[in-house]
């Protein structure tokens, strides 16, 4: 067989994942250029996660990693970075002494307002440059893709 000298993808349009990826970059960099802006030097993008699913009284880390898709590992190793820099705390569970609690301190939820502004900002920067109709729409499309519809491949797997 002979090989092409071109590339054969070179004539389609770029491929999904990859501009799913790109976007989420650009949306990362928002955060962490809007979090270092209010302050916040030491956070970046990846530590999200914690602040976006865990409850006001506090949350047990296999919960944190359940409700961020993550492994128990990977958040134990946010939440250590956080614990250590004062965002959170890790505290027994009154409920189960064999369990741990993590907590927002007043410093993690000054982090969440700030994370809120930022996000509510980009939203509104969408919205203005796309269209508020477009950007529901766009949010509406991407929630069917993470919810596997779609999927081919992986789903035949199962």
């Amino acid at each position: 067989m002979v090989k092409s000298l071109t590339n054969p993808l070179a004539d389609r349009p770029p491929p999904l994942g990859n501009l799913l990826g790109a976007a989420a970059r650009t949306l990362a960099a928002e955060l962490d250029a809007g979090l270092a802006a209010a302050g916040f030097t030491d956070l970046r993008a990846a530590h999200a996660p914690v602040f976006q699913v865990i409850d006001p009284q506090g949350t047990r880390l296999i919960d944190l990693a359940g409700r961020a898709g993550m492994t128990k590992q990977a958040m134990g190793e946010l939440v250590r970075h956080l614990d250590s820099r004062g965002y959170v705390e890790v505290t027994p569970d009154p409920t189960d002494r064999r369990a741990r609690l993590v907590r927002l301190t007043a410093l993690g939820w000054s982090v969440v307002e700030a994370g809120r502004d930022v996000v509510e900002r980009f939203d509104a920067h969408l919205d203005a440059i796309i269209g508020a109709a477009e950007v529901d729409r766009l949010r509406a499309v991407l929630l069917k893709i993470i919810g596997g519809a779609g999927l081919t491949f992986s789903a035949a797997a199962d």
